[in-house]
């Protein structure tokens, strides 16, 4: 699973800064060094995407160009993922692609680095560590081993409430929370979301028992989320056949509309695919919009 994720601005061809990491163990070592930046740099000039074999791990990357009034302050930025080596690189191109367009649209020029730094945490977990990841079970069971270990340096309620963590886990309590998330999204596939909403209102509060308050937020969201699918896809739907009418009678600025609401839908569905799909086709109908409307100025 991920192990954690960094940012560089790209000030010039040649001048970088390293705006922020993080990674989910504190104690990582890693560091992007010049050496590193220069192997970067040489496959960006030629990819979008990177993969790079390191030592223990493998980093994937994208480098984002900045347009507009941005450009003028820096040409871009690359945002890298470490993974584990069992993991699989080429799923992380959608999320790495969605994690620097969220990082564009923060004023991230603006921030220092430590206000930038709890903003790069939030991302990270919202685009970049998927609840598939999260929910591993050895990953689930390191998690909490590793939470426990700084609890039992301190008050004695803390030393308590570790001590009955570490109890849960010799019990395999963690383990309940894969399985109610796994018969939660075979429901959805059976299309029955009222079974899907309760499995996945059970694994949350099985995580909730061993105090994963943020994995349980994200399982009741999906608990919520199982009731509206039916209806969003079928919104969703409609304004794609709408954004196809607009753009069969040219009328591309409300077909680049259409689908960025469509993109937007899809990222509510939790469908990174859908969501990449319609954002290039509105981003490139605004192009054409756009280049349209300077001709119109020029006549």
């Amino acid at each position: 699973m991920p192990v954690g994720c960094f940012v560089i601005l790209l000030n010039s061809e040649s001048e970088y800064n390293v705006l922020g990491y993080y990674f989910k163990e504190s104690t990582s070592d890693f560091n992007i060094t010049s050496d590193l930046y220069l192997r970067l740099n040489l496959d960006h000039s030629k990819n979008e995407y990177t993969i790079l074999k390191l030592k223990d791990h493998h980093l994937v990357s994208y480098i984002h160009k900045f347009k507009g009034k941005l450009s003028r302050k820096a040409l871009g930025l690359i945002v890298g993922i470490l993974l584990s080596e069992s993991d699989d690189p080429e799923k992380l191109r959608t999320p790495l692609k969605n994690t620097a367009v969220a990082l564009e649209q923060i004023n991230l020029l603006d921030m220092t680095k430590e206000e930038f730094q709890p903003k790069l945490k939030e991302i990270y977990h919202e685009f970049l560590e998927t609840l598939t990841d999260i929910l591993d079970p050895e990953a689930l069971k390191e998690s909490i081993i590793n939470r426990t270990k700084e609890m039992l340096s301190g008050g004695k309620k803390e030393r308590r409430i570790a001590q009955e963590l570490l109890e849960k886990i010799e019990n395999n309590d963690h383990t309940k929370i894969t399985y109610y998330y796994q018969s939660a999204e075979d429901a959805l596939k059976d299309l029955d979301y009222e079974k899907a909403s309760k499995q996945y209102k059970k694994a949350a509060e099985a995580a909730e028992e061993l105090l994963e308050k943020e994995l349980a937020k994200s399982l009741n969201e999906r608990a919520k989320l199982s009731f509206n699918i039916p209806d969003l896809t079928k919104k969703r739907d409609n304004i794609v056949k709408e954004a196809r009418s607009a753009l069969r009678n040219e009328n591309f600025h409300s077909a680049y509309i259409f689908y960025l609401r469509a993109a937007e839908l899809s990222k509510e569905l939790m469908q990174p695919e859908k969501e990449e799909e319609y954002s290039l086709k509105s981003k490139a109908l605004q192009d054409i919009y756009l280049f349209e409307e300077r001709m119109k100025t020029k006549k």
